[in-house]
């Protein structure tokens, strides 16, 4: 007799668990429409309809809270009841930090969207009813649609975030071809300039290499703190293997160095700037010795 009783309360139980925990979702996704609503046309119209729909937020959310202690309640006997049966597959302990949902909540800024973990309520498998109740079935149309929408909205994001990564890695690839490209350049501008005086010429053709340096200088540095960040990620983009060794070294700082030795790996930026503040020195000394040259052949004229 006991135990047709507990068997009869177990059948009661599973169905108003999920009933309770149906009607906690619906009354989430009310509740995520009114502050949608607020957001988009009572915000910044004043204090009386602010309070008006914070007032009707508390409403829903007082119904959230006891459909929410009647799912408690209801988990509770069928764990005493039967701790082990098919239900504990589907139906959870229900705590307050799982009532969220479906979507990032409007009010949440501990976490963005990519961080965002949809909560365990709107996974659980719904029970096929044996009812014709055809306002059940309205309200299961309307939360397949509403998850649809949800589950659209996360495969958009999903696409855009891995869109962004090639956009990334590209972008990684276009910053190493012009440093590159302009190491390059720099390399020709030393045969471009014509003057009488070779120690002239050759000054222009240092300052020259020494400013291709500086750009393979900035590629190579670039890799250096790019490539361990894409390991990590299990990322090889297209252009690791002409710094394979940056990525595999544990010395690579003095790679970077590798054109002057006088840059440390602490300071390279540092370096950077010296170099650029002494080679803009050296040009304006070069005009000057220019400047110098004219004024003695106009005076020997």
């Amino acid at each position: 007799m006991l135990r047709d009783i507990c068997q009869l309360e177990k059948r009661l139980c599973e169905p108003q668990a999920d009933d309770a925990l149906a009607d906690i979702r619906r009354q989430h996704r009310v509740i995520q429409g009114l502050w949608q609503f607020k957001k988009l046309n009572v915000s910044g119209t004043g204090n009386k309809p602010n309070t008006q729909v914070i007032t009707l937020y508390k409403r829903f959310d007082n119904k959230t809270k006891r459909f929410s202690q009647r799912y408690q309640t209801a988990w509770q006997a069928l764990h005493i009841l039967d701790p082990d049966g098919s239900w504990s597959t589907r139906l959870k302990e229900l705590k307050d930090i799982d009532i969220h949902g479906p979507g990032k909540d409007l009010d949440n800024t501990c976490s963005s969207n990519s961080c965002y973990e949809l909560s365990w309520i709107w996974l659980v498998p719904r029970v096929t009813s044996e009812s014709n109740n055809p306002e059940a079935g309205m309200c299961e149309e309307e939360f397949n649609d509403h998850m649809r929408v949800e589950w659209a909205k996360a495969r958009a994001r999903v696409m855009r975030w891995n869109e962004e990564l090639l956009l990334v890695q590209e972008e990684m690839r276009q910053v190493l071809e012009y440093h590159k490209w302009k190491a390059a350049w720099w390399c020709t501008q030393g045969a471009l300039r014509t003057h009488n005086d070779a120690t002239i010429l050759s000054g222009v053709s240092g300052y020259a290499h020494k400013q291709a340096a500086i750009s393979l200088r900035l590629a190579t540095q670039c890799a250096y703190y790019w490539l361990p960040q894409l390991k990590n990620k299990g990322i090889t983009p297209s252009w690791a293997a002409e710094y394979v060794d940056l990525a595999n070294s544990s010395h690579s700082h003095s790679h970077i160095g590798q054109h002057d030795g006088a840059l440390d790996s602490e300071n390279t930026t540092t370096g950077i700037e010296d170099d650029i503040d002494l080679d803009s020195d050296e040009e304006e000394h070069s005009e000057i010795d220019d400047e110098d040259d004219f004024s003695d052949v106009d005076n020997d004229e």
